[in-house]
C-alpha cells in the first residue's frame, strides 16, 4: 500500500543556537522563490511558524504556480548523505578575485530517494536548493563538488561559513496539515460585512491568504512576545516603538501571517487585520461632521470584534484635524474599554508627545520596542530577502558588507534592516543589477549601484579611490569664479565626509557665508549641489526674508498636499544641500528653528514627527558686514578677504554662531574674475536648444569680454546683473536675426566692440 504523501523537512540545528526548517521540494523553476522557511529558538516553534506556509501551499485556491502542492509532497523515503569536499577560498587582488592554493575542507548535506518505477534517484542539496536526477549514487559526490566550485568562483570567501557543517541537520516527515490535493475544505460562516473599513482600508490577512503580502525574512524576537497574545479572544492594542527602518511594519505583516494560520482548520478563529492610515480615513471628507461619522462608523464595525485595525503612524492618527478634534479622540474610549483592538507605530519621540496629549489611551496599549537591527543581524537578511525577489538579486559577500557601511555612513536617517532592504528593492528595478545565485553583484557594481542610488559621486563613497580637498575644490572653483578660499573651505567639509569623521550626530556641514551681494554665495551652494548628487534641483532654497511671521515660519514645518514644505521634501530627500538665504532678514523666532537643525540636525514638524537634517549639508548667507568703506566692486588686491565677523558676531545670537562650522567670507570680484563669469554664462548660452539645432557657434573676442564684464557689474548688486545684461546686448539681438532668418544656421557668430573689425553682435 503506497503511503500518503506528506511533507518533508530539512531541519537544522546552527552554531548560534538558532533553528531553521525549510520545505523540502522536488525541482525549482524559472524565478522561483525560495522554499517556504522559518527560524527560531527551537525546532517545535520553527516548525509552528511553518504551519502557514504549508497551509498556503495546500490551499486549492492559491494560485500562485511556485506553491504547487505536488512539488512538496513526498511518499518515497529521503536518505541524509554527506560529502566532504576541499574548497580552495579566493582572496580579492588588484589583479582579480584569486584562487588560492590553500584548502579549506567542508562537510555538505545532500538528500537523495529512489524513484518509483525508474533506476533512477531524485537528489536534493537543501543548502543551495539544488535538485537533480541521478542514474548512479556514486556519482552524486563529484557532480555535488563540481557544482559547489562553480557557485564559489569569484565569491568572497567569508562565503564559505555558509558552508560549514552545521550543530545538526535531519530529514523529517511532516502533516501538520492535509495537505492531499483536491482534499475536502472546510465551509465557514462568512463574516459580517463592513463596508466602511473595506472602503478606507484592507485585509492584510486576506492578503497572506492570496500570497500577495510583503514576505517578511529571518527571526525576529519581537514577535515571539506577541504569540502567547495572539491565543485571546481578542488581540490586545499593540504600540510598536522604535526607529523608521526598524522592522515595525514588518512586524505587523508577521501578526497578519499569525492571524491567518490561526484561522486554518475547522476550529479556526477567523480574524481581519484591516491597515489603513488617518490620510485615507479623512479622504473625501469636506463637510462638517463627515470624518467624524465615518470614525464612528469605523469605531461601530470593529466594536467587539476580533479584527484589528493598523492605523500606521501614531502621529497621524493623533494630529488634531481643522476642528481641533483627532482621530483618536474617537477611537479613545473603545480602546481603553478594550472593546477594540488598534495597532499603531512610532519612534520614541513620537511616544513621549503621544504620551502627554493622551495617557489614558497610551496606557492602553501594550507597548513593545522594536530595536535597530546590527550590522551582523542585518547581513543576515540580505541574502533571503535578495533571493524572494523577483528576479532575485544576488549579493557577493564582501559587496553586502561594504553596503552596510556605505548605508551606515551615508544614510543615517533611516535604520537597519530597513534601509538595506530598501536598496535590494531599488537593485530590482536596475536591469543590469540583478544577478543569478552564480554571479552575485561584486564591490565595484555595488558601489556603482549605490552612487545612482543615493546620487553621490563614486569617488566620495569609494574608500579605494583618493580624493583630496584639493581635487573638490577644483571641481567647486568650474561653476564659482573668484572665491577660491570659500571653494576649498566648503571642498574640507566634503572630504571630511569622505573620510569619515564628520560628527554623525550633526548635518554634514553647517557654513555661514558673508560678503556682498552677487559675488557667489548662492552659486556656491548650487555647486555643492552639483558636485555631491550631480543635480542642482538637490538645493532646498529657503529664502528667509520671507519669514516675518509665525505663520510664514510654521510652514516650513507644516506638511503640505504639494510635498513642498521645507520638513516634506527633506523627509522625501535627506541627502540635500540646504540654502538659508539672507538669514538677517528673518523673524528672530525663525532662529530658534535654525538652532535645532544646524546643532543635532534634527526638525520637528507641526505632528510631532522628527526631520532629519543629519546628511544635509546647511549653508545660511548674509550680507551683514558687507557695506565696507573700502569700494565693493573692484578690489585692488585680489587675495584680500573682508573680515565681517564683528557685525555677525554681534547681529547672532553666541548659541547660534557656536553651532556653525565656519564662516567663510566672501571677497569682491575682481575685473579678471569677472571677464571668467561673462564666459562662463557664455558656455551656458551656447547649450541652449536653439544653437543647437542651427548649429550657431559664438565666439567673443576679449574687448567684448571686457566690456560685457563692466556694464553686468554693480557696485551694489555686485555681478548679479551681468545675466541680464547678457540678454539683453547679446540673446536680443540673436533672437532677432534669428526669428527673421529660419534659413540662418552652419554658422560662426562673432562677438565685438565698435572698432576690433567686423562683428555679427557689436556690444556698444
Amino acid at each position: 500500500m503506497t503511503a500518503k504523501p506528506t511533507f518533508r523537512v530539512f531541519v537544522t540545528t546552527h552554531h548560534g543556537g538558532l533553528t531553521s526548517a525549510v520545505l523540502l521540494r522536488r525541482f525549482r523553476t524559472s524565478w522561483d522563490a525560495p522554499p517556504p522557511a522559518a527560524v527560531a529558538l527551537d525546532e517545535e516553534s520553527a516548525l509552528a511558524r511553518l504551519v502557514p506556509q504549508a497551509a498556503l501551499i495546500a490551499d486549492d485556491d492559491n494560485d500562485d504556480d511556485d506553491n504547487d502542492v505536488d512539488r512538496y509532497l513526498w511518499s518515497e523515503d529521503l536518505e541524509l548523505r554527506r560529502v566532504e569536499i576541499d574548497i580552495h577560498p579566493g582572496r580579492p587582488d588588484p589583479h582579480g578575485y584569486v584562487i588560492t592554493a590553500a584548502t579549506v575542507p567542508i562537510r555538505l548535506a545532500y538528500a537523495a530517494a529512489k524513484l518509483d518505477g525508474a533506476p533512477l534517484y531524485r537528489v536534493i542539496v537543501p543548502r543551495f536548493d539544488w535538485s537533480f536526477v541521478s542514474e548512479d549514487l556514486a556519482a552524486v559526490p563529484e557532480t555535488i563538488r563540481a557544482l559547489v566550485f562553480a557557485a564559489l568562483v569569484g565569491d568572497a570567501t567569508a562565503s564559505l561559513y555558509d558552508l560549514r557543517r552545521e550543530v545538526d541537520e535531519k530529514i523529517i516527515k511532516w502533516s501538520p496539515i492535509d495537505a492531499t490535493p483536491n482534499a475536502d475544505k472546510v465551509t465557514k460562516p462568512k463574516p459580517d460585512p463592513k463596508p466602511t473599513l473595506e472602503s478606507v482600508g484592507e485585509d492584510w490577512v486576506a492578503l497572506a491568504r492570496a500570497n500577495k503580502l510583503a514576505a517578511v525574512v529571518g527571526h525576529d524576537p519581537n514577535f515571539d512576545a506577541i504569540v502567547p497574545l495572539l491565543a485571546e479572544k481578542r488581540l490586545p492594542s499593540l504600540l510598536f516603538v522604535g526607529p523608521r527602518g526598524a522592522g515595525k511594519s514588518a512586524l505587523v505583516r508577521r501578526v497578519a501571517r499569525a492571524m491567518l494560520e490561526s484561522s486554518r482548520g475547522k476550529d479556526g478563529r477567523a480574524r481581519a487585520l484591516w491597515a489603513t492610515t488617518a490620510d485615507r480615513i479623512v479622504a473625501g471628507m469636506i463637510y462638517l461632521g463627515m470624518w467624524q461619522q465615518r470614525c464612528l462608523a469605523l469605531v461601530h464595525e470593529l466594536h467587539d470584534s476580533p479584527d484589528a485595525l493598523f492605523v500606521d503612524r501614531l502621529a497621524d492618527f493623533m494630529a488634531p484635524m481643522s476642528d481641533g478634534a483627532s482621530i483618536a479622540e474617537l477611537f479613545a474610549p473603545s480602546v481603553v474599554a478594550k472593546e477594540l483592538t488598534v495597532i499603531a507605530e512610532c519612534d520614541e519621540a513620537e511616544l513621549v508627545r503621544a504620551r502627554q496629549r493622551a495617557p489614558a489611551m497610551l496606557d492602553a496599549f501594550r507597548v513593545i520596542r522594536v530595536a535597530e537591527a546590527t550590522p551582523a543581524q542585518t547581513l543576515a537578511l540580505v541574502e533571503p530577502y535578495g533571493a524572494r525577489q523577483h528576479p532575485p538579486v544576488a549579493l557577493a559577500h564582501d559587496a553586502a558588507r561594504r553596503l552596510v557601511e556605505l548605508l551606515a555612513a551615508f544614510r543615517r536617517d533611516t535604520a537597519f534592516p530597513g534601509k538595506a532592504l530598501a536598496f535590494v528593492d531599488y537593485l530590482v528595478t536596475r536591469p543590469a543589477a540583478p544577478a543569478g545565485p552564480a554571479a552575485p553583484l561584486g564591490m565595484s557594481e555595488l558601489v556603482a549601484a549605490f552612487g545612482a542610488w543615493s546620487g553621490l559621486p563614486v569617488d566620495l563613497i569609494s574608500p579605494e579611490r583618493a580624493l583630496d580637498t584639493a581635487a573638490i575644490a577644483s571641481e567647486l572653483r568650474r561653476g564659482v569664479i573668484g572665491q577660491d578660499h570659500a571653494c576649498f573651505t566648503a571642498a574640507r567639509v566634503i572630504a571630511r565626509l569622505k573620510a569619515g569623521l564628520d560628527d554623525p550626530q550633526r548635518p554634514v556641514g553647517a557654513l555661514l557665508f558673508a560678503g556682498p551681494t552677487g559675488v557667489g554665495k548662492t552659486e556656491l551652494a548650487k555647486q555643492l549641489a552639483r558636485y555631491l548628487f550631480s543635480d542642482a534641483e538637490r538645493l532646498v532654497r529657503v529664502d528667509m526674508s520671507e519669514l516675518t511671521t509665525g505663520a510664514a515660519i510654521a510652514r516650513l514645518i507644516t506638511p503640505s498636499p504639494a510635498g513642498t514644505s521645507l520638513a516634506d521634501r527633506i523627509r522625501r530627500q535627506p541627502l540635500s544641500v540646504v540654502l538659508f538665504d539672507e538669514i538677517e532678514k528673518a523673524d528672530p523666532a525663525a532662529f530658534d528653528l535654525l538652532l535645532g537643525v544646524i546643532g543635532e540636525g534634527r526638525l520637528t514638524d507641526v505632528f510631532g514627527r522628527l526631520v532629519d537634517f543629519r546628511m544635509a549639508v546647511i549653508v545660511m548667507t548674509t550680507n551683514l558686514g558687507a557695506a565696507d568703506p573700502r569700494p565693493p566692486g573692484f578690489s585692488s588686491d585680489p587675495d584680500a578677504l573682508p573680515d565681517l565677523t564683528g557685525p555677525i558676531r554681534t547681529f547672532f545670537r553666541p548659541e547660534l554662531l557656536g553651532r556653525l562650522d565656519t564662516i567663510v567670507s566672501f571677497r569682491p570680484l575682481p575685473p579678471v574674475a569677472l571677464e571668467r563669469i561673462v564666459e562662463l554664462e557664455l558656455d551656458k548660452l551656447r547649450q541652449r536648444p536653439g544653437l543647437v539645432a542651427r548649429n550657431l557657434r559664438l565666439e567673443m573676442t576679449a574687448g567684448a569680454r571686457a566690456r560685457l564684464a563692466t556694464l553686468g557689474h554693480d557696485p551694489k548688486l555686485g555681478a548679479r546683473p551681468l545675466r541680464r545684461t547678457l540678454e539683453d546686448l547679446v540673446v536680443g539681438p540673436l533672437a532677432d536675426r534669428m526669428a527673421g532668418d529660419p534659413t540662418w544656421r552652419d554658422a560662426t557668430i562673432r562677438i565685438a566692440t565698435p572698432g576690433e573689425g567686423r562683428a555679427d553682435i557689436v556690444i556698444p
